[in-house]
């Protein structure tokens, strides 16, 4: 219609020496309507193009976890970094990712402290299929630490993975390679616990099935410290996703696919309770909140995380 209208007003002027005053402001105004109808979704290109990035970042690291699985008879990586603790660089420890946004040394990709460790094949496992730091990033998180740009938001689902660190040589008993203990799954740490699965291999999901398993997400930025996100199947929280996007977080499942799901309760808030870290303590446990009542956004996250055995 409104092309119409300025098209016969551009056959009635044919030959004409111009516009009349009232012919000029039907043509302002219908300029008007017309950014006004633009702008909002112009607006709203800049969310929406960080939400797109975001999940292409994760179908990467994805991609590079069902590659590594591929190669290692199945295993997945590991998934039990030390959260507070400084590590050695000389390959003794490894996980899916290394370093922890705890320390600066990790955090910040910069000569002399975290440079280059995502794409270094002798620290993170995922090196070797994907060789693009930025992957590990998204890009609608933009807060500092220590004055600094950490080069990591997202982490791995604590009940996903396998043993590294935590074996006979440091602090644990488990066989490297086996699956991780998922110690906050029933609430109070105990990596020895029965009661929850954990996914040591891709054949291993089984329940909830891996469409329905997350395995990487944004991870909020006052309680990513190493490369694991806790989901406690209980009434607690002790690491929170991030609401990056529109109040939500980008998610990769164990089948590959990704989506941006929106928190509507617990999720929305900045975390009331920090993880207070022990740096001095390599097995210290971060500070769970508990929660008063239920939680929609618990009723949806932890069916996803983990099943009863």
């Amino acid at each position: 219609m409104i092309m119409k209208t300025l098209d016969r007003l551009v056959i009635e002027k044919t030959g004409a020496s111009g516009f009349t005053l009232i012919e000029l402001v039907v043509v302002i105004a219908t300029v008007a309507v017309l950014a006004a109808l633009l702008l909002p979704a112009l607006a709203g290109t800049k969310p929406n193009t960080q939400a797109f990035q975001c999940l292409e970042n994760q179908r990467q690291l994805i991609l590079a976890w069902q590659m590594y699985a591929q190669d290692n008879s199945d295993i997945l990586p590991p998934n039990d970094f030390p959260y507070a603790t400084h590590v050695a660089r000389d390959g003794t420890v490894k996980n899916w990712v290394f370093g922890t946004m705890y320390l600066i040394t990790d955090a910040i990709d910069a000569p002399g402290l975290g440079q280059g460790i995502q794409v270094n094949p002798a620290l993170t496992s995922l090196a070797l299929y994907n060789t693009n730091p930025a992957a590990y990033k998204c890009p609608a998180d933009i807060t500092l630490f220590q004055g600094h740009v950490r080069q990591r938001s997202v982490s791995m689902n604590s009940a996903v993975g396998t043993v590294w660190y935590s074996d006979s040589n440091h602090y644990g008993t488990k066989k490297p390679g086996s699956a991780v203990g998922g110690g906050w799954l029933p609430g109070t740490y105990n990596d020895s616990q029965t009661t929850y699965r954990t996914y040591g291999k891709t054949s291993s999901f089984t329940v909830p099935g891996p469409s329905s398993t997350w395995v990487i997400a944004d991870e909020n930025p006052n309680t990513i410290n190493d490369g694991s996100l806790v989901v406690s199947m209980a009434q607690i929280v002790v690491d929170f996703p991030a609401n990056y996007h529109g109040g939500g977080a980008g998610l990769a499942f164990a089948d590959g696919h990704t989506e941006i799901h929106k928190w509507v309760d617990v999720f929305l808030m900045l975390p009331t309770t920090l993880n207070l870290l022990n740096a001095s303590s390599e097995v210290g446990a971060p500070v769970s909140q508990f929660m008063s009542g239920p939680s929609q956004d618990l009723a949806w996250i932890q069916p996803r995380t983990s099943a009863l055995k």
